[in-house]
């Protein structure tokens, strides 16, 4: 009998069961707490505050609580966004470097950037002493906490990559989780914006918002420009036609959980800087009045941000190299287009007008309400609400997508399980039998 053993083609109930287990360890370290840090946290009425709770949303980290999982994704998804913004990957893949090779300087990459973070969640509390160390006590107890804080963001994104290999959803069920708690822990901020008439026009203004963050993630989540491709024995008016899809919004949600997490990496680095250098307490503390959702500077840096990595996770996601590649040694092309460079290009216009376009809705409906936290600061979480709609929506589209996918898989391995083994030896019709 045919035996499939790959884990991707595992049942639906099977990756169910490793999700959970392996969120529950995540729940688990997510109350565990660091009692070296005592007090709540000194920033959470700062001016940009807002950007650290945006940025642990997207992220599933915590500034706010601290615990063995505070810092959540984001040291992952900041390594992973700037090694593929500098094209580290495509200069590793030409030189030939291997595999693992290359993921082991990505890890280290999220290691220095979990460092960053944990120095920056450290300046935010009341430090306890450790007598133990070489150094002075409260040295000693920042080195501890800088430990664990490192080790947890390493222990969250292994959590990840066995969603990702065992379980459904990879990053997506850590992210859901995030918001689901975040808002639940907000439900009393419609109590607040209902009991004030000047509250109404910004909760008018974020409801027409997410109806348009909804009508977007519907129709890009469903809709697709299909270019017509030539295949030899396939095109023809017996057999059909041939299309490359893609997506209206090729870049998904991508945009702002990656946007958030490295919009607040200067603010990281700052914090970092103030705590190892005391002295420059005072110009840090101007930059980070400056670079904040509330500032025109952060503001605006946010949104051109937001639209760039639009266009940059849809040409990512397509692949227009990949994709033309593909097509010349297959004998396919589009047509009026030759293959190659031609086609290449091609295709990246395509896709970088596409994704410009939902660029632009991106920045509309998710990033200009944010426009409105300085005027409003107890309405904070309500005007992020259209960005973690927007984030809410694609991450479900594509569990829903990965369990009618895994469901598909799973029948298909079946009737190959069932179905008799070609190779097996069957019996001779005599034991004299000429070969």
């Amino acid at each position: 009998m045919a035996q499939v053993r790959d884990p991707k083609f595992a049942p639906l109930r099977v990756k169910l069961a490793w999700t959970v287990l392996l969120l529950v360890c995540f729940l688990i370290g997510r109350y565990i707490p660091i009692h070296l840090l005592h007090e709540e946290a000194h920033g959470t009425n700062e001016a940009n505050a807002d950007l650290l709770n945006a940025a642990n949303i997207a992220t599933g980290g915590n500034f706010f609580s601290p615990s063995l999982f505070s810092l959540g994704l984001g040291p992952w998804m900041s390594a992973m966004i700037l090694w593929r913004f500098f094209f580290i990957a495509r200069i590793a893949r030409d030189h030939k470097i291997p595999e693992e090779t290359v993921k082991r300087a990505r890890n280290a990459l999220m290691v220095v950037f979990a460092v960053i973070q944990a120095i920056s969640l450290m300046s935010r509390y009341e430090i306890g002493s450790v007598s133990w160390g070489p150094f002075s006590d409260r040295v000693n107890a920042q080195i501890v906490i800088v430990v664990i804080l490192t080790v947890g963001a390493v222990v969250v994104a292994w959590l990840a990559q066995k969603n990702e290999d065992l379980g459904l959803g990879g990053i997506t069920m850590f992210i859901l989780y995030q918001i689901i708690i975040t808002a639940g822990r907000n439900r009393g901020v419609l109590s607040v914006a209902t009991s004030n008439s000047d509250y109404m026009r910004v909760l008018m203004l974020v409801i027409v918002a997410c109806v348009c963050v909804i009508l977007l993630g519907v129709v890009a989540g469903n809709a697709e420009l299909r270019l017509h491709v030539n295949k030899v024995s396939i095109d023809s008016g017996y057999t059909g036609m041939s299309y490359l899809p893609i997506k209206l919004n090729p870049a998904g949600a991508s945009p702002i959980m990656y946007g958030l997490a490295l919009i607040s990496l200067p603010q990281y680095v700052a914090r970092t800087v103030s705590t190892v250098a005391p002295g420059t307490s005072g110009g840090v503390n101007r930059f980070l009045s400056i670079w904040s959702l509330t500032n025109p500077v952060g503001f605006s840096g946010y949104l051109l941000l937001l639209f760039g990595l639009t266009i940059f996770f849809g040409v990512f996601t397509v692949g227009p190299k990949d994709v033309a590649e593909r097509m010349e040694k297959g004998g396919e092309y589009f047509d009026h287009v030759p293959p190659g460079s031609d086609t290449r290009q091609y295709l990246r216009r395509r896709v970088v007008v596409l994704s410009a376009l939902s660029g632009v809705g991106l920045v509309i409906f998710t990033g200009v309400p944010l426009y409105f936290i300085g005027s409003y600061p107890k309405l904070q979480y309500l005007l992020t609400a259209p960005g973690t709609l927007m984030i809410l929506l694609v991450l479900l589209w594509l569990l829903y997508e990965e369990i009618a996918d895994t469901m598909l898989g799973t029948k298909y391995v079946f009737a190959f399980e069932d179905a008799p083994d070609k190779a097996s030896p069957t019996k001779s019709s005599s034991s004299g039998a000429v070969a």
